[in-house]
């Protein structure tokens, strides 16, 4: 039935002088009301208008327009005057549908990232009443030669309310086979496929090869155990989520022995010369070197989860430490201000290493891909990337790092302001990467994207990881379904890509130590979630217990 009237809605021109019932109006009037409507808004106002001298004043305001717009259609203003555009004052009815704006300081559930959901809302009522009034019998004729204004002077209607359609309502006096526009030749209805696209807008870049990393009915078997636990919906807060998620990506829940493969990735940055650091390049291979020999964070917290830590030198500036894998591409990236700091080969074999080190990893029996990296100077980098990668400004992205003063905050933002300048942004990921991206950066961008086509959870440590995976959801957007964030740092620029993510975070412990270490911290309580879920008891197991 409702395809039928679908099929048959036409815009009606001609009607009969007949009055409408009440109840039929009641009942068109209720189809509008009961529209959808984003955060429950309702921002429709519905004007009925019966009075004749009222619709005569409405038509006057239609005829003047039809006139004055005749002339923007140049050697067609000929046939389109020919047209019947409305029909105000022989329907019966008008109903002048408006949307109500309310308060702008008054918040509303899903209008912060798309203001006009209030106009889109109201669009749905007018659909609701047209589709209810064709399956009464009733024509409905949208009018829409009026300008705003005068017509809110003729209704009295707010200022903060927009009339979006003047509707007039009646027992139709045609019955047209086709649109009237489609019979008078003016134009034609598109084929369906010329209007229907598939996954993306058309000729897109990347509309091909979007893999998906979702396992539903794992998702949804998670959940439905979730749910029966013997606990009151929802309790287990954001454990419940991360539950879903990892069944998700691995199509089961997080197993309470988790073996993580750790990815370390170092390298130095050419823009320290700019004094964006308190450090020169040697601390970078000291570090490095301590992580290697499990003397630093990384290494105890391996030690102490029995995970497997792989620590590479993508780009120091000096030689690669003992125990350190070599995957070096250069000695540190170039300095942003000067130009990009990697050159396209450099950054294709930074992605390339990257994606071959999480194989490894991966193909080691790893549960999950914890990142970490290690790089003096890696903050600004990972800010300018930001930037370039959003268009957020350096004020937001840019933190002290290691220790930095008020001095060199101020000297470290007006680096990153100078590359973006220099760069522009907001910039595709692979142009944002070559950039002002550097080296271990690149390599951990990589990591997720193989992490993401093999289907392995990835574990992001704190700012520059999440930095990284903010540039490979940039080049494949399915590379996000697999992300598990682990901490919020105390860069201030970690809320901004974690909400470009949409991931919250397990801990808030003001971590700024890097090397893989807050992810590392964040296992034991994913290890915990699959515990829960897997040992808890459920209420129909619970009442077996109870049985005598």
């Amino acid at each position: 039935m409702v395809h039928r009237v679908i099929a048959e809605r036409r815009d009606i021109r001609r009607f009969r002088p007949d009055t409408v019932p009440d109840d039929v109006l009641r009942r068109i009037l209720e189809a509008a009301h009961r529209a959808p409507s984003v955060g429950l808004m309702q921002p429709w106002r519905l004007i009925v208008v019966t009075q004749e001298e009222t619709r005569i004043e409405v038509r006057r305001l239609a005829q003047r327009e039809r006139l004055r717009q005749a002339n923007r259609f140049d050697e067609r203003a000929r046939q389109f005057l020919d047209q019947k555009i409305e029909g105000v004052v022989e329907a019966p009815l008008g109903i002048v549908v408006c949307c109500d704006h309310g308060e702008p300081e008054v918040e509303v559930l899903g209008r912060g990232t798309i203001p006009e959901t209030d106009v889109y809302s109201t669009a749905c009522a007018i659909e609701n009443l047209w589709l209810a009034a064709r399956a009464e019998g009733l024509g409905v004729g949208w009018v829409s030669f009026y300008r705003p204004d005068d017509l809110r002077a003729v209704l009295g209607i707010p200022a903060n309310v927009d009339p979006m359609a003047y509707l007039c309502v009646g027992w139709p006096d045609e019955r047209p086979k086709r649109p009237g526009l489609e019979a008078a030749g003016w134009t034609s209805r598109l084929p369906l496929d010329d209007v229907v696209m598939r996954e993306r807008w058309r000729d897109a870049p990347g509309s091909e090869g979007a893999r998906a990393a979702i396992d539903h009915a794992a998702a949804i078997a998670a959940r439905d155990r979730l749910d029966q636990l013997v606990k009151p919906s929802g309790s287990l807060g954001a454990l419940e989520a991360l539950i879903e998620r990892w069944a998700a990506i691995t199509g089961h829940p997080p197993p309470s022995r988790l073996r993580a493969g750790v990815l370390v990735c170092a390298a130095d940055h050419g823009h320290v010369v700019h004094g964006t650091s308190l450090f020169d390049a040697e601390v970078s291979a000291q570090v490095t070197a301590a992580a290697a020999r499990g003397e630093s964070a990384v290494g105890v917290l391996v030690r102490q989860g029995d995970h497997t830590l792989l620590v590479a030198d993508l780009g120091l500036a000096g030689p690669t430490p003992a125990g350190v894998r070599d995957a070096k591409i250069a000695r540190g990236s170039a300095d942003m201000l000067a130009g990009p700091a990697l050159a396209a080969a450099e950054l294709r074999a930074a992605l390339a290493a990257g994606a071959a080190l999480a194989d490894e990893l991966a193909e080691g029996g790893a549960d999950c891909l914890v990142l970490g990296e290690i790089g003096i100077g890696n903050t600004a980098t990972s800010a300018a990337l930001v930037c370039a990668l959003t268009g957020a400004e350096p004020a937001v992205t840019v933190g002290r790092g290691t220790g930095m003063d008020a001095a060199g905050l101020a000297r470290k933002r007006a680096v990153v302001a100078a590359a973006i300048e220099r760069h522009g942004g907001p910039l595709p990921a692979h142009a944002a990467l070559q950039a002002v991206g550097g080296l271990e950066l690149a390599a951990l961008t990589g990591a997720v994207l193989e992490a993401a086509r093999r289907r392995v959870p990835v574990v992001l440590d704190g700012y520059a990881t999440a930095a990284a995976a903010l540039a490979a959801v940039g080049l494949d957007p399915s590379a996000g379904e697999v992300l598990v964030a682990s901490h919020r740092s105390a860069e201030p620029g970690h809320d901004t890509v974690l909400a470009e993510l949409g991931l919250e975070p397990l801990l808030d412990l003001r971590l700024r130590l890097g090397e893989a270490s807050g992810a590392l911290l964040a296992l034991p309580i994913v290890a915990a979630a699959g515990v829960l879920h897997r040992e808890m008891a459920t209420f129909d197991e619970a009442d077996v217990a109870r049985a005598p």
